[in-house]
Formats: C-alpha cells, sequence, structure tokens
C-alpha cells in the first residue's frame, strides 16, 4: 500500500486491515461483509475517507455484484473465519457459554444453528460434524443431541456445548473445550463458510489483473486445503 493503489477488503470486520491501507495517502479500498454489525465500523472509515472508501453489506461470493469489470485492484484480502467481536457477542451464539438461542449466523443466511441442531436427521448431522468439524466422534456426538432433543428443543450454545461434553469421554482431560471441533463444524455448515471461499477465491481471480496480489489467512485445514489447491491449480497455468 505504500505504493498506492486499489484494495478489495473482503472480510472487512472491525476495518483493521483497511484502516491500515488507508492510512497511506495513494490508496482507496472497497470493502465487504455480510455482518450487518460492522456497518458502523464502515460508517467510521467512510467519514474519515470520503474519497477512498466504499463499504458494501453482501457475501464475498458475490463480490461481481459490487465490483466494477474494470475495477483492478493491487490485492484482493480475504481473512477467515470469526472475527473477535462476533466472538465476544453472547447474543450471537458463537461462543460455549452463551444463554442466548443458538445462532451462530454471519450475515445474510438461510437459516440458523438452531434450525440446523433441532431440524436435520441425525446421520446428516453426523456427517457435517464428522466432515466440517473433522470430530471422530460425530456419529457419537449426533446421537447424543438427537436423544437430548426428542425431549425438548436445544436452545442455546451452553445446552449445546454441555451435551457435546457428555458425549466425548473423559472431556475433562482436553486441552480445547470439546465442544470445539463439532461447534466449527454447525459454524461452517449454517455459513455455507466453504462454499463461500471457493466462490470468493474464483470471484477475486477474475478481477486481479497481472501480478495483483491475492491474499489469504485462513485458521483450519478445510479452508488450509480449498486455498492451496487453489492457489497451486491457478500458479500452474499457462
Amino acid at each position: 500500500p505504500q505504493h498506492g493503489g486499489t484494495f478489495i477488503d473482503c472480510t472487512f470486520g472491525g476495518g483493521g486491515y483497511s484502516h491500515a491501507i488507508l492510512k497511506f495517502t495513494g490508496t482507496k479500498v472497497l470493502a465487504i461483509d455480510r455482518d450487518k454489525l460492522t456497518q458502523k465500523y464502515a460508517n467510521s472509515l467512510e467519514k474519515k475517507f470520503p474519497k477512498r472508501f466504499n463499504f458494501f453489506q453482501e457475501k464475498f461470493s458475490n463480490l461481481n455484484k459490487v465490483v466494477k469489470q474494470n475495477f483492478n485492484p493491487q490485492a484482493v484480502i480475504f481473512d477467515l473465519g470469526l472475527s473477535s467481536f462476533q466472538l465476544s457477542d453472547r447474543e450471537r451464539g458463537f461462543s460455549f457459554g452463551s444463554k442466548n438461542l443458538l445462532n451462530m449466523e454471519m450475515g445474510i443466511n438461510k437459516y440458523s444453528a438452531y434450525n440446523v441442531i433441532n431440524t436435520l436427521d441425525k446421520e446428516h448431522l453426523a456427517t457435517i460434524i464428522k466432515v466440517l468439524g473433522e470430530e471422530k466422534d460425530g456419529r457419537i456426538i449426533a446421537n447424543e443431541i438427537d436423544k437430548y432433543r426428542n425431549k425438548k428443543p436445544i436452545k442455546t450454545s451452553q445446552e449445546l456445548a454441555f451435551i457435546i461434553n457428555n458425549a466425548k469421554k473423559n472431556y475433562n482431560y482436553y486441552k480445547k473445550n470439546p465442544a470445539t471441533k463439532t461447534f466449527q463444524a454447525i459454524r461452517i455448515f449454517v455459513n455455507q463458510e466453504l462454499t463461500e471461499l471457493i466462490l470468493g477465491l474464483i470471484g477475486a481471480t477474475k478481477l486481479l489483473s497481472n501480478g495483483g496480489i491475492l491474499i489469504v489467512v485462513s485458521f483450519h485445514s478445510l479452508e488450509d486445503k480449498i486455498v492451496k489447491n487453489f492457489f497451486n491449480l491457478y500458479s500452474n497455468l499457462r
């Protein structure tokens, strides 16, 4: 950014990346985020940099909707996963101790974690937990969830974490909360994060001109495999 140019921040969040780029006077930033709570951070940057910053509340799979075809960014940036304010907001249901309604929606969603946990058949639920959470006890956890919800709906993240902990053997010996992988799986499914990532990478690649940079920060192996395979494919195209 010290050399100027236009940048696309695909995961605006609290605006950390965008603000850092805009400190350099020759830069412009187009930012997007699906979470409506990011609008207040975007408003702050729009006031500070009215001619150099634009924000759109949209999923990054729809990059083509907000970016013009002749828009050639210097770099497109993705910082995947949860933002700190999403995790700390107990009303969103992302954290294990949340007593609010089981949600986990990042924004512009078709369904919530409450819908998934209480309505999907246990076979489908087991597959989601095993594949998207890379959780070896996926079937055991799904069976425990099914047993519990047959008595009453599972309403909070705290309830769900309690059920998962009971399903996991010797859970007191785990370094991480035993519910970590299952929560990851449900969150990814609710927000269709892997599909979003693939479509976002394709859209970003179409926008970049020769010499443009695609930057992706990933946090777990599922994202990592997609990004590495994608980079490998495109870097080897002739």
